[in-house]
């Protein structure tokens, strides 16, 4: 839900003459899947196991963009987030990027 309301809001802001365009998603490089255990429909994940699946998620898309975090095929680009919050939740969550 959250990525469809990042891609209404970027439509949003490249809008000429009100007209919402959404053509940039053609172009947007896909991500690979990061792997994540098999789980039950119901399961609850704990804040360390949400924690560590956020740093799984960020240490893929910076292995995919080269380690670029800023520009259209940086990494926050591709996670539809600032690439100043991007930057925060590396420093908070500890990822290390070789």
């Amino acid at each position: 839900m959250r990525e469809l309301q990042h891609v209404l809001e970027r439509a949003c802001i490249v809008a000429e003459r009100g007209r919402l365009r959404f053509d940039h998603l053609r172009d947007a490089p896909l991500l690979a899947p990061v792997a994540i255990a098999p789980q039950t429909e119901n399961r609850i994940l704990t804040v360390a196991e949400l924690r560590d699946l956020e740093a799984q998620n960020i240490r893929a898309v910076l292995q995919h963009s080269d380690g670029k975090i800023y520009g259209d095929d940086g990494a926050a680009a591709l996670l539809g987030m600032k690439p100043t919050t991007l930057v925060s939740r590396i420093k908070a969550i500890g990822v290390a990027f070789d």
